[in-house]
C-alpha cells in the first residue's frame, strides 16, 4: 500500500447536497481504481444535535460529501450493482430526527430519484433505545443490518489481549460487565461486526474531523466503532484509577465524581424510584460544585466540565480496540469470522473537515469552520493530517502514537517524517511537517494542555 495522504483545503458546501467543483474533483480523484460492484459508504451518524452550541453541521458527516461520494462510485465503476450508506449510531440516537437536522433526509429522497434501489441507507443498530426517566428503554421493532451480523474473531491478534489479564476491569458505560468481559478475556477477543460491511469489496469511510473525550480526535481510526453492531462488545476503559490496575479516571478525580458513578451504575439497574432520587441530588451537587456537563464555549472557558468515565488522555484501552476494527475491516473473512492473512476488501478513507468540531466532541462539537478533505487508504495518515491540522501532537495521542504497534504492515510500516502528502495540488515527502496547523482547536476538557503542539511547531 502506497503511503501518501491527498488533503484539499479549498472544500465549500455551495447547498445542503452540493459542494464546490474543487471538492467533487478530488473526491473522484482519490477514489481507487477498480472492478468494484458492491460499496459501503460508512458515514458519521453518530447522534442527533440536542443543542444549538453543537450543531448537526459539526456533529456528522455532510450530507453533500455523501451525495458526492455516491455520484462518483457509479461514474468511475461500470460495474456496481449496489451502494449502501449505513452507520450504527449511539443506541438512544433519534435517527429520523438526526436525518431531517443535517439534511440527510433530502440526501436519502434524491438517490432515491437518481438511482433508485441501487443506492440503500441503513440504521444498521441491533438494538435502539428511547430515553425515558432517564432510563433506557428497548425499542423492539428494529430493522438493523438485513444481512445480519458475523462474530469476528480477533484472540491473540487483538491489541486487547496484553492487558486481558485485566479483562474483569473492561468496561463500556451503561452496559452491563458480563457482556463486554464475555466478548474480551484471555486468549478470545471478538466483534460483532455488520455483514453488509464484510459482503463489500470497496469500504469509502467518511469520518467527520472532531475532537474526542477518550481518544483526544476521532476520524478515520474511530469511526470504525459503527461497524460493529453490539455496543457491548467494545472497551471504552478499565474501571478504576491507575493506582488501582485501571484507566477510567486520573487519580485526582474528585471523590464526589467517583461517587456518583458509582451510585449511577448501580442505582440504574437495580431501583427506577432511587435512581430518579440520586439524579435530583446530582443536580444539585453540580450546581454547588460548579460541575458543567454542556462544554460550550462559554462553560468552557470557565473550566468545570464534567468528565465521563475514560475521557482523558490516560486511557490506554479504547484505542487497543479501534485498532482490532481497524484489523477486522480489512482482513476479516465474509463467512467464519476468522482473519485471512491477505486483504478482503479495499477501503479508502475520506475525511470531511468542511466543518469541523473542537471542544467536548464527538457529541458536544463546537463548529468550526475548517475547509479541508483529506483523504487516504492508510486511515493512520488521515488521522495523522487531521491531528496537525488541529495543532495537535500526534506522539501525545496514543490513537496515533501506538502506530507501529498495528499487526500488519500495510497501514504501520511508514515513517511519520517523510510519507507523501499531496496538497492544493503539490506533492510533499516530509511527512507530518509537511502539513501546516489550520488552527489550534480546543481539546477536550480530560486532554487540555497534553496534547497540544508546542507554540514553535504551530507557526
Amino acid at each position: 500500500m502506497s503511503h501518501s495522504v491527498s488533503i484539499l483545503r479549498e472544500a465549500k458546501v455551495m447547498s445542503r447536497l452540493e459542494l464546490c467543483e474543487s471538492a467533487n474533483q478530488f473526491i473522484r480523484d482519490v477514489l481507487p481504481e477498480g472492478d468494484f460492484r458492491k460499496v459501503f459508504l460508512k458515514p458519521n451518524w453518530v447522534f442527533h444535535s440536542q443543542n444549538p452550541s453543537f450543531p448537526s453541521e459539526a456533529l456528522v458527516t455532510s450530507p453533500a460529501v455523501i451525495l458526492a461520494v455516491v455520484r462518483a462510485c457509479f461514474n468511475n465503476y461500470s460495474n456496481i450493482e449496489r451502494v449502501i450508506v449505513g452507520d450504527v449510531p449511539l443506541q438512544s440516537c433519534d435517527f429520523s430526527l438526526m436525518c431531517k437536522q443535517s439534511g440527510t433526509d433530502q440526501l436519502i429522497a434524491l438517490c432515491a430519484k437518481e438511482f433508485g434501489s441501487r443506492v440503500q441507507f441503513l440504521d444498521l443498530r441491533r438494538e435502539v433505545f428511547r430515553l425515558a426517566n432517564g432510563f433506557l428503554q428497548r425499542d423492539l421493532h428494529v430493522q438493523g443490518d438485513p444481512s445480519g451480523y458475523s462474530e469476528v474473531i480477533l484472540d491473540q491478534a487483538s491489541q486487547l489481549e496484553e492487558v486481558s489479564h485485566k479483562a474483569n476491569r473492561f468496561r463500556v458505560s451503561d452496559y452491563d460487565p458480563e457482556d463486554t468481559t464475555s466478548a474480551h478475556k484471555p486468549g478470545e477477543h471478538r466483534y460483532l461486526i455488520c455483514r453488509s460491511i464484510l459482503e463489500s469489496d470497496l469500504i469509502i469511510n467518511l469520518p467527520k474531523m472532531k475532537t474526542h473525550q477518550k481518544t483526544g480526535i476521532t476520524g478515520a481510526l474511530k469511526n470504525l466503532v459503527g461497524i460493529n453492531g453490539s455496543k457491548a462488545y467494545l472497551v471504552h476503559h478499565q474501571v478504576g484509577r491507575p493506582s488501582q490496575g485501571g484507566d477510567e479516571f486520573p487519580e485526582d478525580i474528585p471523590k464526589s465524581i467517583l461517587i456518583q458513578v458509582r451510585m449511577r451504575e448501580f442505582l440504574q439497574k437495580s431501583s427506577p424510584l432511587l435512581f430518579r432520587m440520586a439524579k435530583w441530588g446530582w443536580e444539585g451537587l453540580k450546581w454547588v460544585r460548579g460541575i458543567k456537563t454542556e462544554a460550550t464555549r462559554e462553560n468552557m472557558a470557565k473550566g468545570g466540565i464534567y468528565m465521563g468515565s475514560g475521557s482523558w488522555y490516560g486511557n490506554d484501552s479504547i484505542w487497543r480496540m479501534v485498532y482490532d476494527l481497524n484489523l477486522a475491516l480489512v482482513f476479516a473473512k465474509s463467512e467464519g469470522g476468522r482473519l485471512a492473512p491477505e486483504p478482503q476488501r479495499q477501503v479508502v478513507s475520506i475525511l470531511d473537515g468542511i466543518i469541523s468540531g473542537e471542544g467536548n466532541g464527538p457529541l458536544q462539537p463546537l463548529p468550526v469552520r475548517t475547509g479541508v478533505l483529506v483523504a487516504s487508504r492508510n486511515p493512520f495518515l488521515v488521522d495523522f493530517a487531521m491531528a496537525k491540522l488541529m495543532g495537535f501532537d500526534w506522539q501525545k495521542i496514543a490513537l496515533l502514537a501506538n502506530y507501529h504497534r498495528f499487526p500488519n504492515p500495510c497501514f504501520s510500516s511508514f515513517d511519520p517524517l517523510h510519507f507523501f502528502v499531496e496538497m492544493d495540488g503539490a506533492l510533499h515527502h516530509k511527512g507530518i511537517d509537511s502539513i501546516p496547523v489550520h488552527k489550534c482547536f480546543l481539546p477536550p476538557p480530560g486532554w487540555n494542555g497534553h496534547i497540544e503542539l508546542d507554540r514553535a511547531q504551530t507557526i
